[in-house]
């Protein structure tokens, strides 16, 4: 297009498509923003830092191992120490496997009681990505709380 003197018009238009596609883009990510998973946004961080809080006094620790991996998945096993080290009994052992990205995709674990103590649980990731065991053991009215990253 040529405007009146010869000159071209195609510099501003130039300026206004690329404006344009960066108001597109947004409007497109707020789409999407809208109709994805609120897992990193709402209340997956607040979830996830919660295995992470750190006792102020003596408490019970929570030790996570992989003991077997499969093709069936893999085998965790949970042990409590008290607060001088030595091995301590746990009256109930629970766990969630979890995603931060995608809260919807949590799962409870079963741990059964196993030899010496332990706790173990068959934990089967349903997809790829990255995954986090969080587990809870309670022993004598004291909770112990352990993460696991697969």
């Amino acid at each position: 297009m040529k405007l009146p003197g010869g000159k071209d018009a195609w510099i501003p238009w130039s300026f206004g498509a690329g404006f344009g596609a960066f108001l597109l883009g947004g409007v497109v990510m707020s789409v999407i923003a809208v109709r994805s998973d609120p897992g990193l946004v709402a209340g997956a961080p607040q979830r996830l830092a919660g295995s992470y809080i750190l006792p102020v006094g003596p408490a019970p620790v929570l030790e996570l191992r992989i003991i077997n991996r499969g093709p069936a998945g893999v085998i965790v096993e949970a042990r409590l120490r008290g607060p001088d080290g030595q091995p301590a009994a746990a009256d109930e052992v629970s766990g969630t496997l979890r995603r931060a990205t995608h809260a919807r995709d949590d799962q409870a674990l079963t741990f059964e009681p196993a030899p010496e103590g332990a706790w173990r649980a068959l934990v089967t990731p349903p997809g790829g990505g990255s995954w986090e065991i969080a587990v809870q053991a309670r022993s004598a009215g004291a909770i112990a709380n352990g993460s696991l990253r697969l």
